[in-house]
């Protein structure tokens, strides 16, 4: 395996990574996700399971299939990134909490941060995968 298709892998252990982290936190934390976060995990959770067939079949093509639900995982999670900044764009996020007050954090970074930067990268692999590098 050369480095281009590597970067496939390391799009697929980020979206995987993703998926089960947004699992653990609805299944074993038992925290109800919001409208927003659903939105992501649609973008999300099939990412996790192309990627490895991709990356299994060294298909480099499937990147330009891919960047539609980067992208769109990606401005969902910026917009959800913001609310907390201009609580009147949107009066509720949650069933039970609101994300215009309180984002949930791991680390310390609130997720759709951590959403935003695991969609931009899996689209920065996906284009250094497809092209060698970043141009």
């Amino acid at each position: 395996m050369n480095f281009r298709e590597w970067n496939l892998v390391f799009a697929w252990v980020i979206a995987l990574a993703g998926t089960l982290m947004s699992l653990f936190y609805t299944v074993i934390a038992l925290s109800d996700p919001c409208p927003l976060c659903w939105y992501q995990r649609i973008a999300l959770f099939p990412l996790s399971v192309q990627l490895g067939i991709a990356a299994y079949r060294r298909d480099e093509s499937f990147c330009l299939y891919a960047y539609p639900l980067c992208f769109f995982g990606l401005a969902v999670a910026l917009y959800q990134s913001i609310l907390p900044a201009l609580p009147n764009l949107q009066k509720s996020c949650g069933i039970h909490e609101n994300c215009t007050t309180r984002l949930p954090e791991i680390f310390g970074i609130p997720f759709p941060w951590v959403s935003a930067l695991g969609f931009l990268l899996i689209a920065l692999l996906l284009r250094m995968s497809r092209f060698g590098s970043v141009k």
